[in-house]
């Protein structure tokens, strides 16, 4: 027999009558799965238990995310921080006052809005983009735009760390000569891979905590064993698996 136990606080914001602390909460809730857990294995045979003993299932936890939350987390982005700006440092490029050589993603070039859409295994979205290139042999220009981009994410056991890379598949210049699209193209992608790429998202210490359950007389560490993410054309899910320690 399974159970799922699904707590849901009540509608206007105020907390669960009668739990005056997570701690008591977290002590119901453990009675809760303790009685699950004898219920379910009293329908078992002695056999049958002891291998679930020796084999417990993974603890897994999920987060999931649709494009609305990450679109409102970039717009959140232009209007609370800088606009996001990466050097362009080859090539021979320069940077002057009067010509920093830089890219800055905007929030809107020419009807071309920045944003994100899910894909299967993959995430794409159009970049709008200004930036300017001073360089001895050409002098210094001022482009703008947007750029085909890509975003694939993989966990990385050895840097414990869910990783995304990034990729610009095509660039669009606004009046700039169309023969300055190819190199302009490698130089940001070529700054992308030297400066940034691969981006640690997440790492498994950033996932892990420490639970105190007082009524228990200790803590439970919940650490973070590996990142397991799943992009669908609906939503993102990282399905993060745990392992429980005396903490």
């Amino acid at each position: 027999m399974r159970k799922n136990v699904l707590l849901r606080q009540p509608s206007g914001g105020k907390s669960l009558s009668g739990l005056r602390s997570s701690a008591v909460s977290a002590f119901v809730l453990t009675v809760f799965l303790a009685g699950s857990c004898i219920d379910a294995n009293a329908q078992e045979s002695p056999a049958t238990r002891g291998r679930r003993a020796a084999n417990p299932p993974a603890a897994e936890a999920t987060v999931t995310v649709n494009e609305q939350f990450l679109n409102s987390f970039l717009i959140a982005v232009f209007d609370n921080l800088h606009e996001p700006s990466i050097p362009l440092t080859i090539g021979g490029a320069a940077s002057t006052a009067q010509c920093p050589s830089e890219i800055r993603l905007k929030r809107e070039v020419n009807g071309v809005k920045t944003a994100v859409h899910f894909e299967q295994g993959r995430i794409v979205g159009p970049l709008a983009f200004a930036g300017a290139y001073s360089s001895t042999l050409m002098g210094c220009f001022a482009f703008s735009g947007w750029a085909d981009a890509e975003v694939t994410l993989e966990f990385d056991q050895t840097r414990r760390a869910l990783m995304a890379r990034f990729h610009v598949r095509e660039i669009h210049l606004n009046d700039v000569p169309v023969v300055l699209n190819g190199p302009l193209l490698n130089m940001v992608q070529g700054t992308v891979d030297r400066r940034y790429n691969p981006v640690a998202l997440f790492t498994l210490e950033q996932l892990s905590t420490r639970v105190n359950i007082q009524p228990a007389g200790g803590a439970l560490q919940l650490r973070a064993k590996e990142i397991r993410p799943e992009i669908t054309p609906t939503a993102l899910t990282l399905y993060v698996t745990y392992e429980f320690v005396r903490g």
